[in-house]
């Protein structure tokens, strides 16, 4: 009887052994232990989409919506049930020159917030000056723009828990309430994250790209997120031609290159849907 038990908790064993193989086989080694975000464009997008990013260990998701209403809640309880945090996802350029605008759609986001269970975690924002038709002859004043904004908001809503996308190249000398520095210096100054679209297509690549940045979050103790992309872009700045796996991969060799409270973020669900199909 105690060989026939034996026997069996050696079968156990082995069985698991190989469904662990098997797993780390399909899961990049260390990925999961990063945060990893997905922008969500498209509200239209059926429950599927949401069970792909439960399967493939999505921790947030930047939900756009240019309106609050009951869809919101709804799609918020379900992806907390996957223990999904959404961030509201918005960006106009045309904020960095009407701010208040932008001041009512945060007024909207309060509201929402103060009158429902199944809340946003926080506001993500996709505020993009180089989108701005004069940005080329205007970048200084723009920028300058861009960044007062930033200084607004975490001065009207300190509360509200506030991250921005960035590109890579925002290292524009940036003079503000007496302060000169770098573009982006100022906005992680501002923001409670940076999300950096520091879009190559290889681990090495992605970390060389963002490294300022990196090197800043680092030296003022600030939580970035690398971004990737999976959209039609251009060769160097999309994972599409490489495909999926080989994008698991090089996310999970750049998890073990980054701070532990750094993440990682993947541009955007339906075409990451999409390339996992191919």
């Amino acid at each position: 009887m105690k060989q026939k038990v034996l026997y069996i908790i050696f079968i156990l064993i082995l069985a698991l052994s190989l469904i662990a193989i098997f797993i780390i086989q399909i899961i990049p080694k260390n990925l999961t232990k990063s945060s990893l975000g997905v922008w969500w464009w498209d509200n239209r997008l059926d429950e599927s989409y949401l069970d792909f990013a439960h399967d493939n260990n999505v921790t947030e998701i930047y939900y756009y919506t240019s309106s609050f209403s009951d869809k919101n809640v709804s799609f918020i309880e379900k992806a907390n049930k996957y223990n999904i945090k959404v961030y509201w996802l918005a960006g106009k350029h045309e904020w960095i020159e009407d701010y208040d605008a932008l001041d009512v759609k945060i007024k909207e986001y309060i509201d929402f917030q103060n009158t429902h269970n199944n809340l946003f975690a926080g506001i993500h924002f996709d505020i993009e000056p180089h989108q701005h038709p004069e940005f080329e002859n205007r970048r200084n004043e723009l920028l300058t723009l861009f960044v007062r904004l930033t200084y607004k908001i975490k001065q009207s809503y300190p509360k509200i828990f506030v991250e921005y996308d960035l590109p890579c190249w925002l290292d524009d000398i940036i003079t503000y309430n007496d302060q000169s520095k770098k573009a982006y210096e100022h906005i992680f100054d501002n923001a409670n994250r940076i999300t950096l679209m520091s879009y190559r297509d290889s681990a090495e690549e992605i970390y060389n790209f963002a490294q300022d940045e990196i090197a800043y979050a680092i030296k003022t103790n600030r939580q970035i997120i690398l971004g990737v992309n999976t959209n039609d872009s251009g060769d160097t700045t999309t994972f599409l031609e490489e495909g999926n796996q080989y994008m698991l991969n090089e996310l999970s060799l750049l998890s073990n290159m980054i701070p532990k409270n750094f993440g990682i973020a993947i541009h955007h669900i339906a075409s990451w849907v999409e390339l996992a199909s191919k």
